[in-house]
């Protein structure tokens, strides 16, 4: 589950507002209208990893680049924050396949990051099911997996083995499947059928219809689904395709970067920095600027406006359609293909300090997942019906335990995330209001939501307690206020069937040097938003990147943490 950083607050210790300022080594990034004097081969709007992907491969090519980010962290959802002696990631709890020699995504994390970004292992389990009272645990490595599985649910053991072997099955047709979008329009009408085919026989099917053709227990089924708080739809509204890609991601176990998630977005800026590209914070972008069909350059909220080569959006396909393309230019079939997609679920984070260690507490570094009961559907249509405020899911995460730098920088502390889904209708009324000043029957629902969090927590870790010395809440509006999503969504557009079907979420838009990147064009997910940075770069550059990221040479794993 990812949990956008929140400033909007709910302490047992008053803060201090200093707290809320970025630190010096951001600073130096705040945007000038001096950026304005110059003309850019590419501007990338929003620095989260689709964007700084995109804008690093640019540079690595010769392109002179500048990043927009609004923000005063950039990062996007790998931003972190800071109170008192306490740091919290935002939306990355967990990677898989780094850990894979020769996997693309350690080798595109190491191209991009010049080989500075590092990984640390979670373990042998990286994900705990909890439903009711039954618990279950996710080990690393698809064998391991397999018959820990089989070991829960003996009964059903060729089910599972037949279950497994598609998940490996559509994972080889999702490549694909995403590869297509590279494809210029006219080559996507012919070749570009036989590569989607594959993808749209699973994508087309719900999680829930797919995995009853192996099995019709109903707490197995609730167990193979457990981490669709990863892609934010219950089992009977999520597109099988999505749910796999997921699963298999994680099959060979989680990893977290050394030093924070910032860490990406860190090593990532300053391989931009190598190759004279500009990251600008503070920069708010107001509109596309459009004219002739061709996207020439931006307007910023200052008035300013910045022109470049090629515009390329990472703010989303909703806001890049619905808020940013200026001039009166509309592309009513795309803006009308995006907007049948609704978006995704809104969250709540509880971010916890502890005043002790993760050692000393015997804190874990897998992720928890609890249910209330197996039937996800009933428990998460009746929540969203309802505005209930008590989520029927829970994710718990442990960052500190899972960075083994945390000590040295943190020493004997600790932080722990608890997430649960928040309908925004619960908290829409409040929309309106101002960031801190939101009023007494605002505050009073996250009193309620914050306790109701606090005590799972216990129930589930209980050795936290009478140890809490900081918690802070975020809410939807919190994710409204620093990512500019409408609904407070946490993973741009929903992952049902109907998504995947939408051809215009690709790089390529039908306006002339116009170009989306990030999460929406591909799928949730670190991998998902690195991959869309690529598609897009290939597409702008007209150029296979794969060659680069390839022979790019992998330190030894005595290198890495």
């Amino acid at each position: 589950m990812r949990c956008y950083a929140t400033l909007t607050t709910y302490n047992f210790q008053p803060i201090n507002s200093t707290t809320h300022q970025p630190n010096n080594s951001v600073m130096k990034h705040r945007y000038s209208p001096a950026l304005a004097e110059a003309n850019y081969d590419a501007i990338v709007i929003g620095s989260g990893i689709g964007g700084l992907t995109t804008a690093v491969l640019l540079a690595k090519a010769g392109k002179k680049v500048l990043v927009l980010e609004q923000h005063y962290e950039p990062g996007g959802f790998s931003h972190t924050f800071k109170r008192k002696n306490f740091v919290w990631d935002v939306g990355i709890h967990y990677v898989g396949q780094v850990n894979i020699k020769g996997a693309l995504l350690k080798k595109a994390f190491d191209y991009l990051s010049d080989s500075k970004l590092k990984w640390s292992d979670m373990g042998d389990v990286y994900d705990q099911v909890v439903i009711g009272n039954s618990v279950y645990n996710f080990r690393s490595g698809y064998e391991n997996q397999l018959n820990q599985l089989i070991g829960y649910f003996p009964k059903e053991e060729n089910g599972i083995r037949e279950y497994f072997k598609l998940l490996k099955k559509i994972s080889a047709r999702s490549v694909m499947f995403f590869s297509e979008r590279t494809m210029p329009g006219w080559l996507s009408k012919t070749a570009g059928y036989f590569l989607r085919r594959g993808f749209y026989k699973y994508s087309d099917r719900t999680t829930y219809d797919v995995i009853s053709d192996f099995t019709s227990n109903q707490q197995l089924i609730a167990v193979l689904c457990a981490q669709c708080g990863n892609y934010g739809l219950p089992p009977k509204k999520s597109c099988f395709s999505i749910h796999a890609m997921i699963v298999d991601h994680f099959l060979e176990g989680g990893n977290y970067p050394v030093g924070g998630a910032s860490s990406i977005h860190r090593t990532f800026t300053e391989a931009l920095e190598a190759r004279n590209g500009v990251l600008a914070i503070k920069a708010a972008v107001k509109n596309i600027i459009i004219k002739n069909n061709k996207a020439v350059g931006v307007e910023m909220q200052n008035g300013d406006k910045i022109f470049g080569k090629k515009i390329i959006s990472n703010a989303g396909a909703h806001n890049t359609f619905n808020k940013l393309i200026s001039n009166g230019s509309t592309d009513h079939i795309t803006a009308e293909a995006v907007n049948s997609i609704a978006p995704s679920i809104s969250h709540v984070c509880l971010y916890i300090g502890l005043n002790e260690s993760d050692a000393a507490l015997h804190l874990p570094k897998h992720n928890i997942w609890y249910y209330e009961n197996s039937d996800i559907d009933a428990s998460v249509d009746k929540h969203h019906l309802d505005s209930n405020k008590k989520s029927p899911v829970v994710y718990i995460s442990f960052p500190s335990a899972k960075d083994p730098s945390w000590q040295t920088l943190h020493p004997g502390t600790a932080a722990i995330q608890v997430v649960g889904s928040f309908p925004f209708a619960g908290i829409k009324e409040f929309e309106n209001t101002q960031w801190h000043k939101r009023g007494d029957e605002y505050n009073k629902i996250k009193e309620e939501v914050s306790e109701f969090l606090m005590q799972k927590l216990i129930d589930l870790v209980p050795q936290v307690k009478g140890k809490i010395a900081w918690s802070e809440l975020s809410t939807p509006l919190s994710t409204q206020h620093f990512s500019g999503y409408t609904h407070g969504e946490m993973y741009g557009l929903e992952h049902s069937p109907q998504r995947f079907r939408v051809k215009e979420l690709r790089p390529r838009t039908k306006f002339k040097n116009l170009y989306l990147t990030g999460q929406d064009i591909v799928c949730v997910g670190v991998g998902a938003a690195l991959f869309s940075g690529i598609i897009t770069a290939v597409s702008v550059l007209n150029r296979n990147l794969l060659w680069s990221i390839f022979k790019h040479k992998i330190p030894d794993e005595s290198e890495t943490a």
